[in-house]
């Protein structure tokens, strides 16, 4: 079984997303013995790409920086991005093509089946999350995402892994990485070949294991706050920018 995880996210591109580098994130992987990962840096195709011009940029930069780095230190770095449409944001796992070829959610539909399809944190509270997009359009997704932001005693995935059951489709758990601290929490185990073929493929299939606990009480507070401080860091970096005109 290979150990795997699908959704991160480093300062390369982005600097207010992580306090940490490409190489410094697979450092911890290494270290936590990571057979697969994926670095999915942000691409923002709502209005706010517009207003936050760092969610515009090139998003596989950082896979192209440290695929080899990664390759040294034993892991499969796939080539993913977390895009952000209107309805909500999907992740691309082991996608070779240009993200402005896919300017909407339903121009998925045109991906070849080598791309891992999963629709992440769907039923988080936040308006970047899909919800009831999710459902709509259910036949995109070869996954769902069971995200590790989640605690003894709140869980927002249990919506998310009910209608995955009721559509079959398999539930990959990953760690959404914005902070070192949440590297390994919960990941994926997946029955294949060191491939990207296989490794999608065997996804798709239901060949996995999630394993998962629940965030430690202090670990979760304190991501919380920081992502309330990201959230609000964000709004005002959008009024400077309105207001000045930059």
């Amino acid at each position: 079984m290979l150990k795997a995880d699908f959704h991160s996210h480093t300062n390369y591109l982005q600097k207010g997303e992580t306090n940490y580098s490409p190489k410094e994130l697979i450092d911890r992987a290494a270290e936590l013995k990571f057979d697969v990962f994926c670095i999915s840096e942000h691409y923002v195709l709502t209005k706010l790409g517009e207003l936050l011009p760092e969610y515009r940029k090139y998003p596989f930069a950082s896979y192209g920086l440290i695929k080899d780095y990664a390759k040294e230190k034993g892991i499969l770095l796939l080539r993913s991005v977390e895009i952000k449409y209107p309805e909500g944001e999907v992740l691309l796992v082991n996608f070779q093509g240009n993200v402005k070829d896919y300017p909407t959610l339903k121009s998925l539909e045109k991906l070849p089946s080598s791309v891992l399809v999963i629709a992440p944190h769907p039923y988080f509270k936040r308006s970047i999350c899909l919800g009831e997009n999710l459902e709509k359009n259910i036949g995109l997704f070869g996954a769902v995402e069971y995200a590790h932001m989640y605690s003894s005693f709140i869980n927002l995935n249990k919506k998310a892994a009910a209608v995955a059951a009721r559509h079959k489709k398999p539930m990959v758990g990953t760690s959404d990485a914005h902070h070192l601290l949440e590297v390994g929490i919960t990941y994926t185990l997946v029955d294949s070949k060191k491939n990207a073929g296989s490794i999608v493929n065997a996804v798709r299939a239901g060949r996995i294991k999630l394993v998962t606990r629940p965030m430690p009480a202090h670990l979760f507070a304190f991501i919380a706050l920081s992502n309330i401080f990201k959230i609000c860091a964000g709004g005002i970096r959008i009024m400077y920018r309105l207001l000045s005109g930059k």
